[in-house]
């Protein structure tokens, strides 16, 4: 296709365009066909001049390589990314630019028109397509890529229709974005991984896994220290994208150094090793309170000899005089661990029996004189604790839990416990 104008001068026809404009009018153009070839090899877009349909004279347009091209078309093909020129341009002052360049994929002599409906023929190919661009003509293939990246030197247009804008107009400024969104997304995955880690590691400490062994639940201790500790990690491992740095060279990016490598993950292991380091203090302070109060919660269960507990029920008191949850089920045989938290103000105490038992505990209460019954068992709950009581269930059937400070039992601070056949 032509490309070039037209105009008459003092009667003289005068025509200046590409090889196919002067054709179309059927310019004879002596001998300048040579010379153009030569000056496309050498990176230059040869003009025709016609005058009166003779040729007159060859014009010679070159856009200057940038000096950092190259460099950042051989760091964007360290990223893995296949780097292709799309140009108006005639093939051979293409292929000559695109060599010194370092580019293998030229698409030339492509109208403004045409360049959307290339980045749409890559696509279709299955390629997730960024466009680089930075005039008027660009405007529709920034829309139609995947990523439409413009430059800041460039027209209002083109940075309107694309989805970033570099500032400046350096080529490098590529590499740069593209690296750091890579890393903003890696530190992303590093955050959701270490806050589920912290997670997926005491779940089964508050399920009670560590107490038929250490004798430990999970207290409110521990598990502030974890969230803190997952939380902190989670946000000083994003803080270090502030001294994000540009790869200073391809043989950067293909052959990160041991130094960099390592220290992309020692940090996460370390404050992984403070976590540690607090959750084994924590756990070591509160033992001793918890073995003593297990201990005493115990010896008032009953005057056999205790069995370690199969598994463990948490329970928890509610502002309302009530018990949550306020049904549990056993079976005949288990002996259970009940783990009683009392968060609120108001003091309560946890006793387990039949409802005769219950009764009885309602009026010695009232009465002010508390004695030992058979089948009773029964712990304090201060306000801001967290008690344990270790119960045998002997036989099938439905005991009750109930608290009887005065007024509690009458108000149904009351639960049930039903025992199941082994």
């Amino acid at each position: 296709r032509w490309v070039g104008v037209k105009a008459t001068i003092e009667g003289r026809e005068l025509l200046i365009g590409n090889r196919a404009l002067m054709h179309s009018y059927a310019v004879n153009l002596d001998g300048f066909v040579p010379q153009a070839e030569n000056l496309a090899r050498s990176g230059a877009t040869p003009m025709y001049v016609g005058l009166n349909r003779r040729g007159a004279g060859l014009i010679a347009v070159a856009d200057p390589l940038k000096p950092e091209s190259a460099e950042a078309v051989a760091e964007l093909g360290a990223l893995g990314l296949e780097v292709w020129m799309l140009t108006g341009d005639n093939r051979a002052t293409a292929e000559a630019i695109a060599q010194q360049a370092g580019i293998t994929h030229v698409l030339a002599e492509v109208l403004p028109g045409q360049k959307a409906d290339k980045i749409a023929e890559l696509q279709a190919r299955g390629n997730v397509v960024a466009m680089v661009g930075d005039g008027i003509n660009d405007a529709p293939a920034l829309a139609q890529a995947d990523l439409g990246i413009a430059i800041g030197s460039g027209t209002d247009v083109a940075m309107a229709a694309s989805d970033v804008t570099l500032i400046g107009s350096d080529l490098r400024s590529i590499v740069t974005a593209i690296s750091l969104s890579r890393k903003t997304v890696g530190v992303i995955k590093q955050g959701l991984f270490w806050a589920f880690a912290y997670n997926v590691l005491l779940i089964p400490v508050a399920m009670g896994v560590l107490y038929p062994v250490l004798g430990v639940l999970l207290s409110p201790v521990l598990a502030a220290a974890a969230m803190a500790m997952s939380s902190v990690s989670v946000v000083t491992n994003a803080l270090r994208l502030r001294g994000f740095r540009r790869p200073g060279s391809p043989a950067e990016i293909l052959h990160p150094s041991i130094r960099s490598r390592v220290g992309e993950y020692a940090y996460l292991a370390g404050i992984a090793m403070v976590a540690l380091v607090i959750g084994a203090a924590a756990l070591a302070s509160t033992r001793g309170d918890a073995s003593a109060a297990m201990s005493q919660a115990m010896t008032s269960v009953a005057p056999a000899p205790l069995r370690q507990p199969g598994h463990t029920v948490l329970l928890s008191t509610t502002d309302q005089a009530r018990f949550t949850p306020d049904s549990v089920t056993v079976r005949a045989g288990d002996t259970v661990a009940f783990v009683v938290t009392n968060a609120g103000p108001v003091a309560h105490d946890f006793v387990v029996g039949d409802e005769s038992v219950q009764q009885a505990h309602e009026r010695q209460m009232a009465d002010g004189a508390l004695d030992e019954m058979a089948g009773a068992a029964s712990i304090e709950l201060p306000s801001a604790t967290t008690t344990t009581l270790v119960y045998t269930f002997d036989r099938p059937g439905t005991l009750l839990f109930a608290c009887h400070v005065p007024g509690h039992y009458a108000d149904g601070m009351v639960g049930s416990i039903t025992v199941t056949s082994s």
